[in-house]
């Protein structure tokens, strides 16, 4: 039986072999997950709930209370009514935004697996299939797109050059086409986290410190300032509304992709099966150090191989997860002991 490739263990193995073998080998994920990608997996959800759900009054329900329902401790946790509010905000103004949309939305999650071949010979692999999930299928008049949902902190021009580079995109772009969808180009949807904080207020000490820098500033030496109330739940949601409705809260960018990136992709792919073959062949697993640091955060590895893989960092810092967690089918699921 051949294993399932994904696109993420494609480039964990390019980027760094030890990190692969971390996460692909012996199954390895950090038991916290970063806090942005936590919140992007949340408004993918979202996304996926407004797009195909019926269109009707009640479909704005069912996405409020998905993200409640991520959300439990808002209550009592600052991080997760912090990220609540945001989410709630961003995807109001986004249902705004899009109220009449420029697509139509053939499938949503749609998830694929494809045959990878020898690009000189055409010879099947007889070790790999790949599979993938894409955000979604859509037509755009009588062409088809790949959907792809991204949650950023800025949106600069280096960010749009950026997009032209995402491979992943753009690899199951290529097999989706051997599935019968003849794609052109990928729409990417761009939500834009805003960095609005809701305001705590001032405690008695930070009141009274201004209170009387500004009565030393008074010629009566007196002072009429009040206190700074905290922001109340309303009034931060309002707030965020209304940065919501700017223009620059939300982007749209297409790209079309050329017949000789497509090729040149299917080349990579199947080196790169051949070098981990010749890794697993031979038991080397590569540190690839400047991969230690990328996107201003460190590998999540990065504890466990600088403690010179120390057993009691792993069991503390992570947890055994199954390989292509991405991938709702039981069918991926692999012992620590397959390929990828």
């Amino acid at each position: 039986m051949r294993s399932v490739l994904t696109f993420s263990a494609i480039n964990c193995f390019r980027n760094c072999p030890r990190k692969f073998k971390h996460r692909y080998i012996d199954l390895l994920r950090p038991v916290e997950k970063a806090e942005a990608l936590a919140f992007g997996d949340v408004i993918h959800q979202a996304l996926e709930r407004w797009h195909t759900r019926p269109a009707d009054n009640r479909r704005m329900l069912e996405v409020l209370a998905l993200l409640d329902a991520k959300y439990p401790g808002r209550d009592t946790k600052a991080t997760q009514k912090s990220a609540w509010h945001l989410a709630r905000a961003m995807m109001m103004g986004y249902v705004e935004r899009y109220a009449q949309e420029e697509f139509e939305v053939l499938h949503a999650e749609k998830q694929f697996e494809a045959e990878i071949r020898n690009p000189d010979t055409g010879r099947l692999s007889q070790t790999f299939t790949i599979a993938g999930k894409v955000d979604g299928i859509v037509r755009v008049g009588d062409e088809l797109y790949l959907l792809e949902h991204k949650t950023a902190s800025s949106l600069t021009s280096d960010y749009l050059d950026r997009l032209w580079t995402d491979t992943q995109i753009a690899l199951y772009c290529f097999y989706l086409r051997q599935q019968g969808f003849p794609i052109v180009g990928v729409i990417y949807n761009v939500l834009l986290k805003s960095r609005l904080q809701q305001r705590a207020g001032e405690t008695d000490a930070e009141f009274e410190a201004r209170r009387t820098a500004l009565a030393a500033k008074n010629k009566s030496g007196k002072s009429t300032a009040k206190r700074q109330e905290p922001e109340s739940d309303e009034q931060f949601a309002a707030r965020l509304h209304e940065w919501y409705t700017r223009s620059e809260a939300f982007h749209r960018e297409r790209i079309y992709l050329s017949e000789d990136r497509l090729a040149m992709l299917q080349e990579e792919v199947w080196e790169i099966t051949q070098q981990y073959l010749d890794a697993k062949g031979r038991g080397k697993w590569l540190m690839n150090t400047s991969n230690c640091f990328s996107y201003q955060r460190p590998c999540e590895y990065l504890p466990y191989c600088q403690s010179s893989f120390n057993p009691n960092v792993r069991d503390n810092l992570y947890q055994i997860v199954p390989a292509h967690e991405e991938l709702a089918t039981a069918a991926v699921a692999e012992s620590t002991d397959s390929d990828f």
